[in-house]
């Protein structure tokens, strides 16, 4: 969910890239349909979009920063910052409000909850006593905190490794990995596997080397002329789709995804410079749009779900459950825009303006 994507060697969006968030952000939102009448969650969803956004981070912020990184020449600090600041204000304001909507059902959270949402440590701690607390989605931004203050360093490290060196890296820590994945149990898989920082840096580390080759060896230009990237994407998705069906939770969850999602962040990059229907379809204004507010339809759609179902008459059947769904989208996507528009610019860039007034005060 990191901000628009841009192209850094053209200084341009990538436009395919940023309408593909909201296509992977609404496999999310799928995940989390699940009601008394439909029980069971669409993990493939949830799972796989957010194997796909660390992957993409990593990856547009390679294209746009790699070059200040490996130059040495970012400020980590400000660099947080300014990401944050997007970020943190829209989470705290979603935590208040679910926290209030629960504290009016009668369900409160202690102290030790609270303040590891608010200080964005909960994957930190191996426990789901505080991980998906209140709005539960909140967990990806402590693990992207933690990427934006080790990018420059993993940039650096991983660009200037031999690819020799970097495969046996891989293979190293796809054993270790796989060895002590099979060592946890499936009710500690959300706590351990799928959230802690340190394991999904993996993923982020594959994004930027995804950027890496994608920019190598004439890679990008044979990926431009290949035909059917879009079938084939969506073949590849089927066909992870069809395999985790029969993977145990602890394997699934992460590492299940690792070849996966460089490919597609690769092939839909490439279809940027295709003129066929579905890269015109993903190019258009609507859904570059939707993409651009891929993170506070992230961050607001369980809260919109809510909203929706308290508005409804529900009478418990599936036909109305799945009718309220449909209708909470629209929902979801109104209430993002009005946040992304009238809340999240507006704090982003005051909080930029005090951090410029800060480092550059005005003589007396």
């Amino acid at each position: 969910m990191d901000g628009n994507v841009k192209r850094g060697d053209k200084g341009g969006r990538i436009a395919v890239l940023q309408s593909s968030r909201f296509a992977l952000v609404l496999l999310i939102y799928i995940s989390h349909c699940v009601t008394p009448a439909i029980r069971s969650p669409f993990d493939f969803g949830g799972e796989g979009g957010v194997a796909f956004f660390f992957v993409l981070s990593g990856f547009v912020l390679s294209c746009g920063y790699g070059k200040r990184a490996a130059e040495g020449g970012m400020h980590t600090g400000r660099f947080v910052l300014r990401r944050m600041a997007r970020l943190y204000p829209l989470h705290l304001l979603t935590l208040a409000l679910t926290v209030a909507l629960d504290h009016r059902l009668g369900v409160d959270y202690d102290a030790v909850q609270l303040a590891a949402n608010i200080a964005l440590v909960q994957t930190w701690i191996p426990s789901d006593h505080t991980l998906f607390v209140a709005n539960g989605v909140s967990w990806f931004l402590c693990d992207m905190l933690f990427f934006y203050l080790v990018f420059q360093l993993m940039y650096r490290w991983l660009t200037a490794m031999p690819w020799r060196t970097v495969a046996w890296l891989a293979a190293v820590i796809a054993a270790l990995y796989a060895t002590g994945a099979s060592m946890v149990d499936d009710s500690m898989v959300n706590c351990t596997l799928y959230s802690n920082p340190l394991l999904r840096s993996i993923d982020f580390a594959l994004g930027i080397l995804t950027c890496r080759l994608y920019h190598e060896g004439g890679v990008r230009h044979r990926l431009e002329r290949m035909k059917g990237k879009a079938a084939f994407v969506a073949a590849l998705l089927v066909i992870t789709y069809c395999i985790y069906q029969h993977m145990s939770p602890a394997f699934r969850c992460a590492m299940l995804f690792w070849p996966v999602m460089p490919v597609v962040v690769m092939l839909l990059t490439s279809m940027d410079s295709d003129s066929n229907i579905v890269s015109r379809c993903m190019k258009s204004r609507p859904m570059v749009w939707l993409g651009g507010i891929s993170f506070e339809i992230y961050l607001c759609h369980l809260l919109a779900m809510r909203l929706t179902q308290h508005f409804m008459h529900m009478d418990g059947s599936v036909e109305d459950d799945l009718r309220y769904f449909v209708m909470a989208l629209p929902v979801t996507i109104v209430v993002s825009w009005a946040a992304a528009r009238w809340f999240v610019s507006p704090v982003a860039a005051a909080i930029n303006r005090a951090a410029e007034r800060r480092q550059h005060p005005k003589n007396d």
